[in-house]
């Protein structure tokens, strides 16, 4: 046997030695190393979930670390995190992705979102890389702990995803219980600069909110990539929603001093409310792990008699399990607003 051959035999055995094989949501073989310590998510949804179990594995980021969106600071979140380069992005909202950037950092796996409306179009971009992926289901509120369990097997994270995946399970459960009996409370979700921009029934976006026991007044077909469709105020008038869940503070202060709004049966009981962004939202943009207490606290909103957890108790303990942080109960409260 001549020396080439042998080098190839043993870097090829080495190679094996030093791999593993998965199983992805297609049921098809993939393998990758089996210590994992640089990892990049496609997708902001992918991001937050790395970060989640071990944010020292992440080699950057497709969108601004602080957006308006979220409110990322150091108290919350590590210094590292908040000092990623911004790699780029699939989806053109923002810094486009080239591939040989990504290259540059050396990822030993991408986290897909399986749920992307542009999965396809990210999948065939990765395979170009020749980079490992595995595609993620994060869609459905349901899909979390699945998504913690197997990002974690993936990445040597399996204690952290377990626990994890664990207290998601039973948040899950608890809220789809207890207001599995209810009426479902009519809502608007008012996003844009104006208020007048909104989610079709079906988004992802709105996932959360459904979930937790609401119903979308905005019956249609996603009309674009990004959602927010337009609506006009006399159309929100004529849908008169129970509830008013708003994205953007500057807009919540317009709105509930806007006498045209204050004709809303929301606005005149009082429930309009202020969607919680520290660190990353609570239930959208990207719909994350973040949803495990935003749907504790969307499910109080819209059915306060039968969900009456303690949102205070809870964001304390939420936040110290996903973000090592310990909280006041001041701080907690300040987190979840004047309107609990």
């Amino acid at each position: 046997m001549n020396t080439l051959l042998r080098m190839i035999i043993i870097l090829i055995i080495s190679l094996t030695l030093h791999a593993k094989s998965l199983i992805d949501m297609n049921n098809q073989p993939i393998t990758i190393s089996d210590h994992i310590d640089r990892v990049f998510g496609s997708s902001p949804p992918m991001n937050y979930l790395i970060y989640a179990l071990n944010p020292d594995k992440m080699i950057g980021l497709n969108f601004a670390a602080k957006n308006s969106n979220n409110h990322a600071d150091e108290t919350l979140l590590s210094k590292k995190f908040l000092s990623l380069p911004v790699i780029g992005s699939f989806h053109g909202g923002g810094q486009s992705i080239n591939l040989e950037t990504l290259m540059l950092y050396d990822p030993q796996l991408i986290l897909v979102w399986q749920d992307d409306m542009l999965v396809q179009t990210v999948k065939h971009s990765i395979e170009k890389t020749k980079i490992p992926a595995i595609q993620i289901p994060f869609r459905e509120v349901n899909d979390m702990p699945k998504a913690f369990r197997m990002v974690g097997e993936a990445i040597g994270e399996t204690k952290r995803a377990n626990i994890l995946a664990n207290y998601s399970e039973k948040i899950i459960t608890e809220v789809h219980n207890s207001i599995a009996k209810t009426k479902p409370t009519r809502y608007y979700y008012a996003e844009g600069t104006d208020g007048l921009s909104t989610e079709c029934d079906t988004s992802f976006h709105i996932e959360a909110l459904n979930f937790a026991g609401g119903e979308n007044v905005h019956k249609c077909q996603q009309s674009g990539l990004l959602g927010l469709e337009k609506i006009s105020f006399e159309t929100l008038l004529t849908y008169n929603p129970e509830v008013i869940i708003v994205q953007n503070q500057a807009v919540y202060t317009d709105l509930i001093n806007d006498p045209l709004w204050k004709n809303l049966r929301a606005l005149k009981s009082g429930r309009i409310y202020l969607v919680p962004i520290q660190p990353f939202n609570w239930i959208d943009r990207p719909p994350s792990f973040m949803r495990v207490i935003g749907i504790q606290w969307l499910a109080h909103l819209f059915h306060p008699k039968e969900y009456k957890a303690n949102l205070t108790q809870r964001t304390k303990e939420f936040y110290e399990l996903f973000f090592g942080v310990k909280l006041s109960d001041q701080q907690a409260a300040n987190l979840l607003g004047a309107k609990q």
